[in-house]
């Protein structure tokens, strides 16, 4: 009986221990390890105005998310110097994305409209190719008539999504 008490006074004292060493938010609540966080990207909430920071991700209607990977410099012949933007679209939804209408850009203090560059040696495109199924990931590069270090600020607006900020030095990584 008196090793019974012991080992249960043992128990406890542990569970106490352990208990004690858990680190706390300012809330109370216990923080989470951060062996057990995830490392996919979930859909940013957007600003106060409804409009995302350059390296956030969003979520169309559809369920599809839609981030801005980088935005590089180029030269395209007849165009010049352009301003490629990398997307890439994630479809999470349940049902297969038919049609992603191309991102605009507006530019500068005073808002100048970008135009569309199109270049099928380099493969910038207009929008989607095909179909995107549940559980797929397309990438597409846009090439817009603006040089890069014109981006700032910059908004970019792709169906009921808008991003606004300094694109002139972005590279999500």
């Amino acid at each position: 009986m008196r090793n019974r008490i012991a080992l249960c006074a043992t128990v406890v004292a542990t569970g106490m221990l352990l208990a004690g060493c858990q680190e706390e938010l300012p809330s109370g609540k216990p923080a989470t390890p951060s062996s057990t966080t995830t490392s996919a990207q979930a859909p940013a909430t957007p600003n106060a105005d409804g409009v995302l920071n350059p390296g956030d991700t969003g979520k169309l209607e559809s369920g599809v998310e839609l981030s801005i990977l980088k935005v590089e410099a180029d030269e395209v012949e007849r165009e010049g110097t352009v301003s490629v933007f990398t997307f890439q679209l994630n479809n999470t939804g349940k049902t297969t994305l038919d049609n992603w209408s191309r991102p605009t850009l507006v530019y500068g203090a005073d808002g100048t409209a970008a135009e569309y560059v199109l270049s099928l040696d380099k493969k910038y495109q207009y929008g989607m190719e095909g179909k995107l199924p549940p559980g797929s990931k397309q990438t597409i590069k846009i090439a817009y008539a603006v040089p890069v270090d014109k981006l700032n600020p910059a908004v970019i607006t792709s169906e009921e999504l808008i991003w606004r900020g300094d694109f002139s030095k972005y590279n999500k990584g």
